[in-house]
């Protein structure tokens, strides 16, 4: 997906004396992926500002939608050049496209987008890039690996599963959770039996799964399926206290790629998670800069994937050796092992969803019976 290039001259990819103020508003950082992300983000306006001037400042709105949309009306009044964001909600930063268009300032998402149609063919829209991964494909990974799981322990694909998504109303918990329910939906004795929305908060994960405990008993849940590692790490944490060793190991399928969750796969303690990078800097200045300079760029940028399991215990270890070595609790793309690490959803999964946005309205956090209410 492309768009025209501003109308500007081009006479180098770094910054041009023009374009020095560059604001960045984040959704929230309250876990580890958060973190390393806003960490990534700063390194990066740290480093630009070195390199060439760019005056960078950045907000963060403490998951809080309403706070973010204020902090980006006060960053709208430096009158900057570009603004980077990182959606908390889908749906109520979408007026950020209405006020950007108004003043003129263009905007790239990055990790999480706006609701907002992927298409920039008018040379005046301001949203000009979205720089992410396809959360959809990683649900879609996550229940083809616990049908496979499942058919795998009965012989045939049957079980009851529970969801901990992650933050109500936020594209990556949507997307994870229509891509589990792609897959389940094709198979009527594998039941979603209760999902809760967890804010991606490892203590309400652990509150939550404490909660499901006591609920169901032995025999009656068959797999989890968490959309972030660190909520699967609070439900473990719940399941060992309660002595329901049942669910330790195999049934708990993870998304993120963070350290903890893949020193527990080698233990044996967790199954299965397919990475989702926290670092987006280096893509969303080079692209911003680009853009200002008159180039084209890419609508769309997708980050590869990488699935790691106890199938692939030799690459697994190895990028664990470098995660220590290099102090990061996420997997760098730069060390590779993509070919290995993928998982083929073509017979679920033929076209994206932004080849085939009526995927966007697929169920999600859908149970039978229905979702659990706080």
């Amino acid at each position: 997906i492309r768009r025209p290039p501003r109308s500007t001259p081009s006479n180098s990819s770094a910054a041009s004396d023009v374009y020095k103020r560059q604001v960045y508003s984040n959704g929230d950082m309250n876990d580890l992926w958060r973190l390393n992300h806003v960490k990534d983000m700063e390194a990066w306006g740290n480093r630009y500002n070195e390199q060439f001037g760019i005056k960078f400042m950045w907000a963060n709105a403490g998951n809080n939608s309403a706070k973010q949309v204020s902090d980006i009306e006060s960053l709208l009044a430096l009158q900057p050049d570009l603004l980077i964001l990182s959606a908390n909600e889908a749906e109520p930063l979408s007026v950020i496209f209405e006020m950007c268009q108004e003043l003129e300032v263009p905007f790239i998402t990055v990790d999480r987008g706006i609701a907002r149609p992927l298409a920039w063919e008018d040379p005046n829209d301001m949203y000009i890039c979205h720089i992410s991964m396809d959360f959809m494909y990683q649900g879609v990974v996550q229940g083809k690996k616990i049908v496979e799981y499942l058919t795998n322990k009965y012989g045939k694909p049957i079980g009851n599963v529970v969801e901990l998504a992650g933050l109500a109303g936020s594209e990556p918990a949507i997307h994870r959770s229509i891509g589990l329910n792609l897959v389940l939906d094709n198979y009527p004795d594998i039941r979603i039996i209760a999902s809760r929305p967890t804010a991606f908060d490892r203590k309400k994960s652990y509150e939550i799964m404490r909660d499901w405990l006591e609920t169901y008993p032995p025999g009656s849940i068959d797999a989890v399926a968490g959309s972030f590692d660190e909520g699967i790490l609070g439900a473990l944490q719940a399941i060992k206290e309660a002595g329901r060793d049942e669910l330790v190991g195999g049934p708990l399928f993870g998304i993120d790629g963070v350290k903890e969750f893949l020193e527990n796969i080698v233990k044996g303690e967790t199954n299965l998670t397919t990475e989702c990078p926290p670092y987006f800097g280096m893509l969303a200045f080079e692209y911003g800069l680009r853009y200002l300079n008159g180039e084209k760029i890419p609508g769309l940028v997708m980050l590869p994937l990488r699935t790691y399991s106890r199938d692939n215990l030799d690459i697994l270890k190895k990028h664990l050796e470098l995660m220590e070595k290099y102090k990061k609790d996420f997997p760098l793309v730069e060390w590779g092992g993509h070919d290995q690490l993928s998982v083929d959803v073509s017979d679920v999964y033929p076209k994206n969803w932004v080849e085939d946005p009526s995927l966007l309205e697929k169920p999600y956090y859908q149970t039978d019976p229905p979702i659990e209410v706080q």
